[in-house]
């Protein structure tokens, strides 16, 4: 009978034992996949998160370089994105020692703040450089720069190296050259230059890159072989040599003659210079007309009429002798105050009065007279549209008469109309 007992008391604990095991069991499986989704759903969050945050590199291809004492270097510098959000930052440069000037640039101004697009790649990032001045007094040493670009939540810095070395080797005169330094071409033509500059030190070298003697309204840009855009500076690997491409646009209105320009390159205070020569050939170019361009005016029969005329030396060479002729209907006179004109300068025009007489049994209506200035190399014709017209007197008799004869007319109908 104890035996009994003790073996259904057994049964019964067993039997509880798996019913537990099997509420756990169910448990898990119930909750394991609701873990799992929420799991994978903060990771497709965090992921989605980065992808467009994204990572903003602030970069330089040489952060470290070599100047003298009183020596300036350019580093050009490549903001990019990876993600797809656009911002701004602003600029700013730490550590830099005292005495020391330097400045962030794009092609030709200061800048303090630059856009990021988004999945901006080097490629695309604007022009922008680092430019560094070291003075005089600088000791020799090696000094860390810092650049700082901010904004949102982009917080990047880069770090340059600068070593001040007074022994540097300097860059032989002959490292910068162009095999056509000579070219000419009539005035609006874009003259193109292909320079060889040469890196003789034993140091990677950024070199700053600038024109001088370029005339007002010029226009001179520098594009290196592995660039995409006209740049203000260039780095150059030590013993290599960088093909640069320098387009020169002369202004609309030059003048014939030669233009020597200097392009320059800088780098750890030693400068070098590749003189050149643009010459402009000659354009010849003639426009008769009258000051603002009306060419139509009126007179009476017999009457002579005063116009002005404008004649303009459009082209680049100054013209002479220049002589007026007219050609006009039969009977009718044409003289200008000043047949021959002596002299007009380039980019110039001279005013001339032309005396028009039409003939005195012109009948009224359109006539044309047609305006030649010319000289041995250039011609121009204008037509001027001459309206002959009647006195306003004469037209009021015409109309009593007319008005007379009407009213005679009437009063004959009424007199003998009823007879």
């Amino acid at each position: 009978m104890g035996r009994t007992a003790g073996f259904v008391t057994g049964k019964k604990k067993r039997f509880a034992c798996g019913l537990l095991a099997a509420g756990v069991l169910a448990a898990i499986t119930v909750l394991m996949p609701a873990a799992v989704f929420a799991d994978e759903a903060d990771t497709n969050s965090q992921t989605e998160a980065v992808s467009q945050a994204g990572e903003v590199v602030f970069s330089t291809d040489y952060p470290g370089v070599t100047v003298k004492p009183g020596g300036a270097s350019t580093f050009p510098l490549y903001i990019t994105n990876t993600g797809s959000k656009e911002t701004t930052v602003a600029l700013e440069a730490e550590d830099l020692p005292e005495g020391w000037e330097g400045a962030f640039k794009n092609t030709s101004n200061e800048v303090s703040m630059v856009h990021v697009g988004a999945h901006q790649k080097k490629e695309d990032s604007p022009s922008l450089s680092y430019s560094l001045t070291v003075p005089e007094d600088a000791k020799e040493d090696t000094y860390t720069i810092t650049l700082n670009a901010k904004g949102g939540s982009v917080n990047e810095e880069l770090k340059l190296s600068v070593k001040v070395d007074a022994e540097e080797k300097k860059l032989g005169v002959d490292t910068f050259t162009t095999d056509y330094a000579q070219q000419e071409g009539p005035a609006g033509t874009k003259f193109s230059y292909t320079a060889k500059l040469t890196n003789n030190s034993g140091e990677n070298q950024t070199y700053s890159m600038s024109v001088q003697g370029a005339p007002e309204g010029w226009n001179v840009t520098f594009t290196p072989s592995d660039a995409g855009s006209a740049t203000s500076s260039v780095p150059v690997e030590a013993g290599a040599t960088s093909s640069i491409a320098v387009a020169v646009t002369p202004a609309q209105n030059v003048m014939a003659g030669e233009y020597p320009l200097t392009f320059m390159v800088d780098c750890a205070g030693e400068t070098l210079e590749l003189p050149v020569t643009v010459k402009i050939t000659g354009t010849y170019g003639l426009t008769a007309t009258t000051p603002n361009g009306n060419l139509s005016t009126s007179t009476y029969a017999g009457e002579s009429k005063d116009v002005v005329l404008s004649i303009q030396n459009t082209g680049n060479i100054d013209l002479s002798n220049i002589s007026l002729k007219a050609q006009a209907s039969t009977d009718w006179k044409v003289t200008f105050d000043e047949d021959t004109i002596s002299d007009i300068p380039a980019g110039q025009s001279k005013e001339v009065t032309a005396h028009i007489t039409p003939a005195k049994d012109a009948i009224l209506g359109d006539y044309a007279v047609l305006v030649t200035a010319s000289n041995e190399v250039v011609k121009s014709e204008c037509d001027l549209r001459v309206a002959v017209q009647n006195h306003t007197g004469w037209g009021i008799v015409a109309v009593v008469i007319i008005a007379a004869l009407v009213a005679g007319l009437v009063y004959i109908i009424r007199k003998f109309g009823r007879r």
